[in-house]
């Protein structure tokens, strides 16, 4: 009975982790890092919407170096357009709470359709954190 509960639990945490790495698994698609990155999840949340949320985000931390790699991959791809912040309270609140600029507005739009499924991409001042928005239009 235990090893069931175990199996159980072991499966349930991989499924939720996965999850959590959705956003970054898909701008990850669609821009083809030119590495494997293994970013933490600092916060993810959703914004309400009539049927569907309208945008998702999630917040999350890497280390230096790779932020610097990644920083520029981004400025240096073409995939990357220019895009603007979408305001919401909670990254609001984050980007206020800790003092923090976006560094990429001129490289931070990327999208597989520039009409649906529109992705944001912040890099942040502290060179260690990164915003993710999914914004259905």
């Amino acid at each position: 009975m235990i090893r069931i509960l175990l199996v159980i639990a072991a499966f349930l945490l991989v499924n939720c982790q996965r999850e959590n790495m959705r956003l970054f698994d898909d701008i990850n698609e669609m821009a083809n890092f030119d590495r494997v990155y293994q970013p933490s999840l600092i916060q993810q949340g959703k914004e309400n919407g009539f049927l569907e949320p309208l945008m998702q985000f999630a917040i999350y931390k890497i280390d230096s170096t790779s932020f610097e790699r990644l920083e520029r991959f981004i400025i240096s791809s073409k995939k990357f357009k220019q895009g603007h912040y979408y305001l919401n309270l909670e990254l609001d609140d984050f980007l206020q709470d800790n003092d923090l600029k976006i560094l990429n507005m001129s490289k931070s739009l990327i999208a597989k359709n520039p009409y649906y499924e529109i992705y944001y991409f912040y890099l942040l001042s502290d060179r260690k954190t990164f915003i993710i928005c999914q914004v259905d239009s």
